[in-house]
């Protein structure tokens, strides 16, 4: 027998696949671009295939426990800057990167800085899930538009990966972000201010996917293509043209 969990858990998968089909029409996603899956189910992401050997630079931005896939782009050359705000997970980071050159820092990013609590064990500073009650203990968050400037992004090594896991926080990055382009190449960011939101907040939901909507076309009018859409992760590259 079907239980009560299980049928939220269909519904909700369900509803999710609905704004990922109006996400492919709309913007005519094919998924024909070669990708490479790089880590694991926990931190895993789908890479351009022709820039696996280009030895760029990532930035991580949100790392929780494990950062498979960070870690197995700077086994294939490329530079790491990672961006953890939580305590317990920044001391995963740093553990899980000792002995490399990685640059791990004890502060997240966001469109603004200061300090912030969060909700629920997912660490949300926008509290993405609707929850009652909040940390005790803030964040540490710093603009990623001041970072940018402090590590002198523009001198890093090309291609420049932009990876966000935040929690529904890069909403407001990526509106910011096509107003303010910064020198990233690549930027892959799981849409959590839309698919996280639960399926009996439908107004929420709908009002997440018009601003998903206008991310995209922003990214397209500035000459980006959306290069690669499945379950969470929306894949964006800047045309070598711009």
């Amino acid at each position: 027998m079907i239980s009560f969990e299980q049928l939220k858990s269909f519904a909700f998968e369900f509803q999710n696949s609905i704004f990922r089909i109006l996400l492919e029409k709309k913007f005519c996603v094919k998924n024909t671009e070669p990708m490479l899956f790089l880590g694991n189910n926990y931190s895993g992401y789908w890479f351009p295939k022709d820039l696996i050997d280009s030895r760029g630079t990532i930035w991580g931005v949100g790392l929780g426990h494990d950062s498979s896939f960070e870690l197995e782009l700077m086994t294939l050359g490329y530079d790491f800057f990672g961006f953890e705000p939580e305590a317990s997970c920044f001391k995963s980071s740093k553990k899980q990167f000792s002995g490399t050159d990685a640059v791990i820092e004890n502060y997240g990013l966001w469109d603004k800085s200061g300090k912030f609590n969060y909700t629920g064990a997912n660490i949300s500073i926008v509290n993405i899930f609707n929850l009652n009650q909040k940390s005790e203990d803030f964040l540490d968050i710093r603009s990623l538009w001041d970072e940018a400037k402090f590590k002198n992004i523009e001198a890093q090594t090309r291609p420049r990966i932009l990876k966000l896991n935040i929690e529904g926080a890069e909403r407001e990055i990526l509106l910011k972000f096509i107003e303010a382009p910064l020198g990233f190449e690549v930027i892959i960011f799981q849409a959590e201010f839309l698919f996280h939101i639960g399926f009996k907040r439908i107004g929420k939901k709908i009002s997440a996917c018009r601003d998903l909507f206008r991310i995209l076309r922003g990214f397209q009018s500035n000459s980006w293509r959306i290069a690669h859409l499945s379950r969470h992760q929306i894949t964006i590259i800047r045309n070598v043209s711009s």
